[in-house]
């Protein structure tokens, strides 16, 4: 088998069972999403029309989450089948290593890797906006997103206003920080321990006012007990708010350096930026650790694949999830907390790999 014929039978090997993961993946996710839905759409009288159009808007943040979990699926199942039919015996028989087997694997998972990040990039927050919006508009029967606490937000007359803690009732905010742009070359941060607010009118307290110049110097500070500040639009109408999810890098990276010259902790939402590299990246770290995994000790046919999916992708989220809130507590550098599983992971399975090629 020549080397290209090589690589063209294993990345068609891959495709078949990573197209049926995948589609089966979704298929799972939405019917949760429906069993959920259930007593809304039979009880309430929610039109089938607007469930249909959250699960089309819900679409591209799940195939996200499928594709790592695809890859290793599918890459077990090429490797099962391999071993089971003693093709991979023969391969290797006939000197091709097994290191140059995993690299047509090794490729695909790539492709996927960057296909999940771009989806994730220019498709996912947008979606993720609009499905929540139906979510609210459609079948809670409410009015566009109110202000929510730890998120930032943008307001009228370039101003962007962040909240850490509110009580509607008691019209109290605590943790305030504005970002204003008074002009093309001196933005205005306010931040303050607590506001209070009637309307348009704003009375801020204990707080502090800095002044940067066009190259992020400051170039003026002073402290205040107490400064009123008129808002000319209804802030707890506004429907420009979004969380990380509905975030694209870029924004999310503005959104931190506003925050953070603000003296905001922005360290769960840097976490959050990481990840947004770190998850697509998935893909390719579950295809190292699977291929040399994938290879049953005996011929234990396809199920072996399957179980083996199950433990690593298990053992992986479980591993991803106490990183990530090792970071958001300040545990860990956000960078540690997004990027450590799946590095050790890859690492592992680099060496694997490696060993497995000089093995008999």
């Amino acid at each position: 088998m020549k080397v290209k014929t090589l690589d063209r039978y294993l990345i068609g090997e891959m495709i078949v069972p990573f197209s049926i993961g995948v589609l089966g993946f979704i298929l799972i996710m939405i019917a949760d999403i429906l069993f959920t839905m259930a007593d809304l759409i039979i009880n309430k009288g929610i039109p089938f029309i607007a469930v249909l159009k959250l699960l089309i808007f819900k679409l591209p943040a799940i195939m996200v989450l499928t594709f790592p979990v695809s890859t290793l699926f599918a890459t077990a199942m090429v490797f099962g089948r391999l071993s089971k039919d003693s093709e991979l015996i023969a391969l290797r028989t006939s000197g091709i290593t097994f290191l140059r087997i995993a690299i047509p694997i090794m490729f695909v998972s790539i492709f996927i890797s960057s296909l999940s990040f771009v989806t994730n990039e220019k498709v996912v927050p947008w979606a993720n906006r609009v499905s929540e919006n139906i979510i609210r508009q459609i079948i809670l029967k409410k009015p566009l997103p109110q202000i929510k606490e730890n998120v930032f937000f943008k307001g009228t007359d370039n101003r962007y206003f962040y909240i850490k803690r509110m009580d509607p009732k008691r019209k109290t905010l605590e943790g305030v920080m504005i970002y204003e742009f008074l002009g093309e070359t001196l933005p205005r941060v306010i931040v303050a321990k607590r506001a209070k607010f009637d309307g348009d009118l704003w009375q801020l307290e204990q707080g502090i006012v800095h002044n940067y110049d066009k190259e992020g110097r400051m170039t003026y500070e002073a402290d205040f007990s107490k400064m009123s500040i008129f808002v000319e639009e209804n802030i707890f109408r506004l429907s420009g708010q979004k969380t990380s999810q509905e975030m694209n890098s870029g924004e999310l990276k503005s959104m931190i350096s506003m925050l953070g010259r603000g003296g905001v902790n922005t360290r769960a939402l840097t976490v959050d930026l990481y990840m947004k590299y770190s998850i697509p990246l998935s893909c390719f770290v579950f295809a190292l650790i699977g291929i040399p995994l994938s290879v049953p000790p005996v011929r234990s046919g396809r199920m072996y694949g399957i179980v083996l999916s199950i433990v690593i992708v298990f053992t992986f989220y479980v591993f991803a999830s106490v990183f990530r809130s090792l970071g958001y507590g300040g545990k860990l550098s956000p960078f540690t907390a997004a990027w450590f599983p799946q590095i050790s992971f890859a690492v592992l399975g680099l060496i694997l790999i490696i060993r497995e090629s000089f093995s008999k």
